[in-house]
């Protein structure tokens, strides 16, 4: 791909990169009726309706941060949090329907264009991938369909929710990390969100909303969490203060009460702030996290004696090294700030970097060295920061989103242990107007959600 015809990545509120062949394709490719489209530069595809006429998209009155997308019972449903500065944040389930399509191109068309490497989003929105496409499933949402997504519950908190997460298992457990992790309990029937846990990441509290106000603003905040999809009464939370702690749903608090959960351990897993942390694939033991000091480590609670660390910085870190941040905190130019496990085996981790515009994939079995990078660089033409990650449920695919206002697919698929292996072409771009704060993928799906500004927009990726 010639990236230097990429066009200016702030130049539409939609627009996606095109295959070279793309003009030699144009008499095959239709349009889906009642948007306004537009061809811009021979290349690029702009959406030019505005943001309330979208179709599959969610416009809160408040920007958003945090998204998880899951499909149940109770229909489709999106829990989307805000990020705003002061004590006025809010955590929403918003509830999507379904609509058949009922005009636009066929699914012969759709075919036809998928064929040539051309996808298209219920929103309207064409998908081109580099040479493929994404391989359909047997989800009865086709790419010709899209969303109608209306708010269904919606409760108030204090601080900007870092991690948001339905439970692996259920539909209706909602998992939020903020200054401690809250747990709350949906309900359709009223539209309701309930809080039943408050866990406080400190190894004496036990958490609980037993705890009072001015203890729960003493402890550290948590920084991330994750709920083990192969056991879902466990939790791992993170906080600022270096420790990990491991939560047991099961088990009840030694007081008795039943809005609390017990910790079945807690360690001190890195030497500065940790950052965020996944249970591997299939495991209820073994998890792996990254810190501002740069490593990666993982450590097996069967065994916490010891832990392995497999990447870390060619540099050591040191306090010179430290940068100033926000609030009087520094962070390491090395630091690791997210961290992915792969949902189709245990051996390979993704992680990306403060300010940096390139993913690591690890290969447990070979740590030290990366084997394959994304490299977001486009060959020297962004220098935009990748901010978030997202491995699709089923398939090696990993989404990203970023300052350059994109969101991205990587097809990782051709995994190979050579260092130097670099993935420099996406398979999907989707651009949006402000900087993309969060990915999701609906599970067992080719539907992926998009959340940038105030905005949630739902995109057909098969």
């Amino acid at each position: 791909m010639d990236w230097n015809a990429l066009r200016n990545k702030r130049t539409s509120v939609l627009g996606v990169s095109s295959l070279p062949k793309l003009q030699q394709q144009q008499a095959h490719i239709r349009f889906p009726q009642g948007g306004n489209y537009t061809l811009a530069n021979d290349l690029f595809y702009a959406q030019t309706a505005p943001v309330e006429s979208r179709a599959s998209h969610y416009l809160s009155q408040h920007p958003l941060f945090c998204a998880d997308w899951i499909s149940g019972p109770a229909g489709e449903l999106v829990a989307l949090s805000s990020f705003r500065e002061g004590f006025q944040n809010r955590i929403q389930v918003v509830s999507g329907q379904s609509r058949r399509g009922s005009g636009g191109i066929g699914e012969e068309d759709a075919g036809e264009a998928s064929g040539r490497g051309l996808g298209v989003s219920a929103a309207g929105t064409p998908l081109f991938a580099d040479g493929k496409h994404l391989p359909s499933n047997s989800s009865t949402i086709s790419a010709n369909d899209s969303f109608e997504f209306a708010c269904a519950a919606e409760t108030l908190v204090d601080y900007p929710v870092t991690s948001l997460q339905w439970e692996p298992r259920g539909h209706e457990r909602l998992a939020a990390s903020l200054e401690v992790l809250r747990l709350y309990q949906y309900s359709p029937e009223y539209g309701e969100l309930v809080q039943t846990h408050l866990l406080a990441n400190n190894s004496t509290a036990g958490g609980g909303s037993g705890s009072n106000s001015t203890d729960i603003n003493t402890f550290p905040p948590v920084t991330a969490f994750d709920w083990n999809k192969s056991d879902p009464s466990l939790i791992i939370t993170l906080s600022v203060d270096t420790t990990c702690t491991v939560w047991d749903l099961s088990r009840l608090h030694l007081l008795g009460k039943n809005d609390t959960a017990q910790v079945r351990t807690q360690l001190i897993a890195h030497d500065l702030e940790v950052f965020d942390v996944k249970f591997l694939h299939h495991s209820t033991n073994v998890f792996a996290s990254v810190s501002n000091d740069g490593s990666m480590r993982v450590f097996d609670l069967r065994s916490l004696e010891h832990l392995t660390i497999i990447y870390e910085p060619s540099l050591a870190t040191t306090d010179a090294s430290l940068s100033p941040g926000l609030a009087g905190t520094h962070y390491n130019p090395q630091a690791l700030l997210r961290l992915l496990a792969l949902n189709e085996d245990q051996h390979h981790l993704a992680t990306v970097g403060v300010n940096l515009n390139q993913v690591l994939i690890i290969d447990l079995r070979m740590p030290g060295v990366p084997v394959a990078t994304i490299d977001g660089l486009f060959d020297g033409q962004s220098a935009a920061a990748i901010n978030l990650i997202k491995w699709h449920p089923t398939k090696n695919l990993l989404a990203t989103g970023g300052d350059d206002c994109q969101a991205l697919v990587w097809d990782c698929s051709e995994q190979s242990p050579r260092p130097d292996r670099a993935i420099d072409t996406p398979v999907l771009a989707y651009s949006e107007d402000l900087e993309v704060n969060s990915v999701c993928w609906r599970r067992d799906s080719s539907w992926m959600g998009v959340v940038s500004g105030k905005g949630f927009q739902a995109l057909h990726a098969g």
